[in-house]
């Protein structure tokens, strides 16, 4: 059941899109403390993760093992906000998601290679 290709790619896709969604929610109405302008912030931490949306989706094995790169990077930055005042739990649901689209994207890419693997073992 682990090993259940659609179950990875839906725990990548939650990551990403929860992330996606969380950070313009939480930056553009939640958190009434800006240190720079809503719109420059939301830009910044969406950009890099907007370029892997349609990858994603079109369950593109190379992205999902770029997305898990990316993943750590938005893991650290939601420990970081963890210990920030006033920022726990925003820091705490961005490295769950950061987790998610780490751990999905990963397996996808392992069950995905397993199974070109197979594929080529059998036309061989």
């Amino acid at each position: 059941m682990l090993a259940s290709l659609p179950l990875w790619r839906a725990v990548a896709l939650v990551g990403l899109l929860g992330m996606i969604a969380l950070i313009v929610v939480w930056n553009g109405w939640v958190d009434p403390h800006q240190q720079a302008p809503r719109a420059l912030e939301i830009l910044i931490l969406i950009a890099p993760l907007l370029f892997f949306v349609r990858g994603l989706l079109a369950e593109r094995h190379s992205t999902h093992v770029k997305i898990t790169f990316v993943a750590i990077i938005y893991f650290i930055i939601g420990i970081w906000l963890v210990f920030t005042p006033d920022e726990e739990a925003y820091g705490t649901i961005i490295t769950l998601l950061s987790i998610c689209l780490y751990m999905g994207g990963f397996m996808t890419a392992r069950i995905m290679m397993k199974e070109e693997i197979a594929r080529n073992n059998q036309e061989q």
